[in-house]
C-alpha cells in the first residue's frame, strides 16, 4: 500500500479547487511591510474574500491590533508556492483549503497538525465537518463552511423537480445535460452522490463500475462539460445545460440574479464541498495564527459569513436567520448524511477515471 507521500507523486495529478481557479495570486495588504503583527492569509477573490473581510478579518484586527495581509488566489497555487519554501519560512500563515488539497499538503508535511487546545470555541464546531478537515484521523483545519453538491437545474426546463443523483439521467433534459470532468470538483461529487445512492464506495470497484455504465446513458446527452465554475454557472445561465452537478450556494445566489435555477438536495444525501483554514508548517506567527482561527470559529463571525455566501457553517451554536434556515441545509444531521470524496481512493485512480470518462464523453 502506498503511502499518502507516495500517493501524491505516483498521482503526478492535481485536483481543481471547488471554487474558481485564477491566473494568478494578487495582494490585498494593510500594510508594506509585513511585522510581527501582521497575518498573512489566503482567500478566495470576489465576494468570497470580501466577505470574509466583514465577517472575520475586520473583527479580528479591531480586536488584536494585528493587520491581516489578503493573498486570493486558488488553493493549487498556494500549494505550489508552500512546496518551494518546504516549511522554511512559507509565504503564507494560513491557507483556505479543500479536501483533495488537504491529502497533498498533508502528505507533503506543508500543514502542521491542529493543536486543538489553543483554537478558542473548537468546541463549538461540527465533529463531522472538523473530520472531513483532517488526514487519516489527524487534526488539521478549522472547518469553515460547507457548501452541498447537488443538482443544479433550470426550472424552466423542468417538467418536475429531481430529487436524487440518478434524476441527472431524467429525459426530460433532453440533451442539455452538463457533465463536468473528474478534473474538476463537481465532477468526481457526481460520482461519490451516485455510489452513495446506490451504497457502493470509492474503493468498491464494481460499484464504480456501475457508475460508469450509468454515465454511458449520457454519452449523446451530454451538451456542455465545464471545467471551472465560471463555465458551469454561464452553461445554466445561458440554457446551454439545463442540470448539473453543483452547490448549493452558487446556485441559491444564480437564483437570487434573476436566474431561473432551482437546486436539488439529492434525498440519499448530497456530498460535502468543505473549506476549512490550515496553519503553514514553519510560520513565524502561530501564536497569531491561532488567534486568528479562534476568530474564525466564533459563532458571531461564522454566521454572518454563511449566510453571507449561503452555505451551511462549521459552528453549531449559530442560530440563523429565518430565512437561511429555511433555504440552506445545514447542521450536524445534515453533515452526517453527506457523501465525501474520498481523495486517498480518487487521486491514485484519477487518470484512469478520467481516461475512462474520455471514452465516454471524448
Amino acid at each position: 500500500m502506498l503511502t499518502r507521500r507516495q500517493l501524491i507523486a505516483a498521482s503526478g495529478l492535481s485536483i481543481a479547487p471547488t471554487l474558481p481557479a485564477l491566473t494568478g495570486c494578487t495582494v490585498d495588504t494593510g500594510s508594506s511591510s509585513v511585522t510581527g503583527t501582521d497575518l498573512t492569509i489566503c482567500a478566495f477573490a470576489g465576494a468570497w474574500s470580501d466577505t470574509l473581510r466583514d465577517a472575520v478579518i475586520t473583527p479580528f484586527e479591531e480586536e488584536t491590533g494585528a493587520t491581516v495581509n489578503v493573498v486570493v488566489g486558488a488553493p493549487s497555487e498556494w500549494l505550489a508556492q508552500l512546496r518551494v519554501a518546504d516549511g522554511q519560512r512559507p509565504p503564507f500563515d494560513l491557507m483556505a483549503f479543500t479536501p483533495d488539497i488537504v491529502v497533498q499538503a498533508a502528505a507533503l508535511d506543508l500543514i502542521a497538525p491542529l493543536d486543538t487546545d489553543r483554537v478558542a470555541h473548537f468546541d463549538e464546531l461540527s465533529p463531522t465537518l472538523v473530520s472531513a478537515a483532517g488526514v487519516d484521523g489527524t487534526t488539521y483545519g478549522v472547518p469553515l463552511t460547507t457548501g452541498t453538491c447537488g443538482l443544479m437545474y433550470r426550472t424552466d426546463h423542468a417538467d418536475h423537480a429531481p430529487e436524487d443523483w440518478s434524476d441527472i439521467f431524467d429525459e426530460q433534459w433532453g440533451n442539455f445535460v452538463g457533465v463536468p470532468p473528474f478534473t474538476f470538483s463537481p465532477g468526481l461529487e457526481l460520482l461519490a452522490g451516485l455510489l452513495q445512492e446506490s451504497g457502493g464506495s470509492m474503493d468498491d470497484e464494481s460499484a464504480v463500475d456501475h457508475v460508469f455504465t450509468q454515465l454511458e446513458q449520457l454519452a449523446d446527452r451530454a451538451s456542455v462539460y465545464p471545467s471551472d465554475s465560471g463555465s458551469m454557472l454561464s452553461a445554466i445561465q445561458q440554457g446551454d445545460a439545463w442540470v448539473a452537478p453543483f452547490w448549493d450556494g452558487r446556485a441559491f445566489a444564480a437564483a437570487d440574479a434573476g436566474n431561473p435555477v432551482g437546486f436539488c438536495y439529492p434525498s440519499s444525501g448530497g456530498v460535502g464541498a468543505l473549506t476549512s483554514y490550515y496553519v503553514a508548517r514553519g510560520t513565524e506567527r502561530e501564536r497569531l495564527a491561532y488567534e486568528f482561527l479562534g476568530t474564525l470559529a466564533r459563532a458571531e463571525h461564522q454566521k454572518v459569513f454563511g449566510e453571507g455566501t449561503l452555505y451551511a457553517a462549521a459552528n453549531l451554536t449559530i442560530d440563523y436567520s429565518a430565512e437561511f434556515k429555511e433555504r440552506v441545509a445545514h447542521g450536524e444531521q445534515v453533515f452526517q448524511s453527506f457523501a465525501w470524496v474520498d481523495y486517498t481512493q480518487a487521486i491514485p485512480h484519477l487518470e484512469e477515471w478520467q481516461a475512462r470518462w474520455n471514452g465516454i464523453f471524448g
